[in-house]
């Protein structure tokens, strides 16, 4: 059947633009017999795993006689990864079997699959060792899942020297599944002649323009790596085209620290408007959206080397410009140099594939390559001149500058710091900024701050022993050896800093309640670590309330499967560990009544929801038919959030079809929904208010 291809409205995100996508309808609805292979196999490759002794400790007949042989359980993920891969085909029959070819794809990944439990049976595992190109996986923190990603490994490859990575985002893939991307790249074919590095191809939970679950699956796969083979941290490279572009560009400038060098391809660092200001955000969503409005934070580009590309004729050509524009008005002069544009400001380039649509054009490959491979000569390092720019603690760090608090959240915040050549001064001015932390400086160098200025002399180390021990006397012990350079924090007190000391275990044992990196908001921020999900089972003191959240568990365990590939881990109030608080959010549903978890912290909340009312700041509203949603510090541990009530309204299933890049709502610190019942039943939740809580994590006012 000749199946029809349907455009896509072009895609204008908030974290950049990327071109206009062809949406597939219909897939191909696999057979009867057809599906009954798949299962079949997927059956024989449950059986075998089984069979495996994972976990157990070996007898000594068993060793003696070698027929029974150790697992390494690093391993595992690296298997478990096809079984999932055709789980989830089954899981979803109608919708991800796009081709015919999708039931051999699915198919020859269970036999892949089967042949890697074969070989751990036989204690001979040859793919850790493997070159060219295969698959592996990992066992991911958020929700416990085993995710894939695809590597293509030089024959130069020697585990003894340091090798560059290149991290590589995928487009958006409308027909993609972890099968076909399985089947794409486990083909044991050679690595591409001359490459010189590996290439680490994220799979990225399908298409969410790499945030959240997206964004953390790249960290993920590259830690992965990173443990399995000898990566030079200083040479590592992120990429992206289209999608990949999008996700490049806010890869490379939230954390530009990390690259020896980025390349986002004909995804432009643009948004959902048609030009970016600093000026103050309209409304709680707007400030949000700055997150991810990612030519906002063009100015730290000045930190890493960055090549932009778009062809002549794409769509995300306009964004190209407003990226370069954005850097210009931070003071950097461009100049052209036929369709592209070159600066001696910084380590930067615009390329522009003449006449070329939706593609590289090979001249500008050519020069992107050689971009990239010269940064990759000198390899990442801090410039003299740092400028760092953030809309979010979550993106705190630029080398050893950490913001560890603002005095308005989602605002621009910003640190430039100037060292100078004979590296005795050092002169930061700030922006933004509440609350930073510098390593300590070299010895005998000067730091100016806002003006203020701090003299810092060489570190004091204990003295060595020299004196010889009596005779007959036990040799006094080696003396220890001296502590690590503390960091310097710096607080902001009534308009002038105040410094002291402070290492990472303090920093760790303070549970004062504040907005800080990694516990910042805004809702969706739970996404991107370990969560757990807490259903109701009490009474509830508003039954319409309550119906919506434990129907909002449900609708978000299907969400999320289908469309971040993996099962959200849901326990009962009554189920709760220490062990859950202390290693993971804990996202609740329902009110104080149904949900006895949320009744023993009901009152240390910062939005209040009696019998009567939902309270938020002043404004109040009726009880019995509202909710309320929002995201906080969890009481019980000050380092995870507690989130309320969230989780369905993260995800909208209809644009997610075309893509989850344009689904992510911009939900602020919190939102209270009017609760209607349909006449089918279902229960709908309408935003009345949404909001920002301050860096105390209290209702603003503002």
């Amino acid at each position: 059947m000749k199946r029809m291809l349907i455009p896509v409205v072009t895609a204008l995100l908030a974290g950049g633009v990327f071109a206009a996508q062809p949406d597939v309808a219909p897939p191909y609805q696999p057979t009867d017999s057809e599906l009954a292979s798949i299962r079949a196999k997927l059956d024989e490759f449950r059986k075998a795993y089984k069979t495996l002794p994972i976990g157990r400790v070996l007898t000594p007949l068993e060793k003696m006689e070698k027929k029974v042989f150790p697992v390494d359980m690093s391993l595992l993920p690296d298997v478990e990864v096809y079984g999932k891969a055709a789980e989830w085909m089954l899981r979803y029959p109608k919708e991800e079997f796009w081709t015919a070819n999708d039931v051999k794809n699915t198919l020859d990944t269970l036999s892949l699959g089967l042949a890697r439990i074969k070989q751990i049976a036989e204690g001979k595992p040859s793919w850790p060792t493997a070159k060219g190109c295969i698959v592996r996986g990992f066992r991911s923190r958020i929700d416990g899942s085993v995710q894939p990603y695809g590597l293509k490994i030089p024959d130069s490859y020697d585990p003894k020297k340091p090798i560059r990575l290149d991290v590589v985002l995928h487009g958006f893939g409308p027909t993609m599944n972890e099968a076909n991307f399985i089947a794409a790249r486990d083909t044991g074919k050679p690595a591409t002649a001359g490459q010189e590095y590996i290439r680490l191809e994220v799979f990225g939970r399908l298409n969410n323009s790499y945030r959240w679950c997206g964004e953390t699956d790249v960290l993920e796969a590259m830690d992965s790596v990173r443990a399995r083979y000898a990566i030079d941290p200083d040479r590592i490279v992120m990429r992206g085209f289209s999608m990949g572009g999008a996700g490049s560009w806010g890869m490379g400038l939230h954390y530009p620290d990390m690259w020896a060098a980025f390349e986002a391809g004909a995804g432009g660092p643009g948004g959902s408007r048609s030009g970016f200001k600093n000026d103050a955000p309209s409304s709680a969503s707007d400030a949000v959206g700055r997150i991810y409005n990612t030519v906002g934070w063009m100015l730290n580009a000045a930190n890493v080397p960055t090549v932009g590309y778009c062809g002549e004729d794409d769509g995300p050509l306009g964004a190209l410009k407003a990226g370069r524009e954005q850097l210009e008005g931070e003071g950097y002069k461009f100049t052209p140099a036929g369709l592209n544009w070159t600066t001696t400001d910084l380590r930067c380039v615009f390329l522009v594939g003449p006449k070329t649509e939706h593609k590289w054009h090979p001249d500008s490959q050519a020069e992107s390559n050689k971009f990239i491979d010269e940064a990759c000569v000198k390899g990442r390092q801090p410039p003299a001149h740092i400028r760092f720019i953030s809309y979010s603690l979550r993106y705190h760090r630029c080398f050893d500058i950490t913001v560890d608090g603002v005095e308005t959240g989602y605002a621009r915040t910003e640190v430039d710091a100037l060292t100078s050549a004979d590296k005795k001064q050092r002169t930061l001015k700030t922006k933004n900024v509440a609350r930073l932390i510098l390593a300590y400086p070299v010895a005998g160098q000067s730091l100016s701050l806002d003006g203020q200025l701090f003299p810092f002399g060489p570190l004091q180390q204990p003295r060595p022993q020299t004196r010889m021990p009596a005779f007959g006397m036990r040799r006094a012990a080696p003396p220890p050896p001296p502590p690590a350079p503390p960091q310097i924090l710096f607080e902001k007190k009534n308009g002038k800093w105040a410094m002291s000391y402070v290492t990472d275990a303090q920093l760790l044992a303070d549970k004062t309640v504040r907005k800080r990196p990694g516990l910042q908001g805004p809702v969706n921020d739970f996404l991107m670590d370990s969560f757990i999900c807490v259903r109701p089972t009490g009474t509830p003191q508003h039954p319409l309330a309550n119906d919506y959240a434990k129907a909002a568990v449900d609708r978000f365990a299907k969400s999320f499967s289908k469309w971040l590939r993996g099962d959200i881990r849901i326990k009962n109030d009554t189920e709760i560990t220490k062990e859950d608080i202390a290693n993971s959010h804990i996202v609740v549903f329902g009110d104080a009544g149904s949900n006895s978890l949320l009744a023993q912290i009901a009152n240390r909340l910062p939005i209040q929801w009696d019998k009567t009312g939902v309270h938020v700041g002043k404004k109040n509203f009726d009880a019995n038919d509202h909710l309320p949603a929002f995201i906080c510090p969890n009481p019980f541990n000050s380092h995870r959030y507690l989130v309320v009530n969230c989780g369905d309204n993260l995800l909208s299933t209809r644009e997610l079809r075309k893509t989850v890049a344009l689904s992510w709502q911009q939900l602020a610190d919190y939102d209270v929904l009017k609760l209607s019942k349909e006449s089918s039943g279902e229960i709908k939740g309408t935003s009345v208010a949404q909001g920002l809580f301050d860096e105390n994590w209290k209702v603003s006012e503002k």
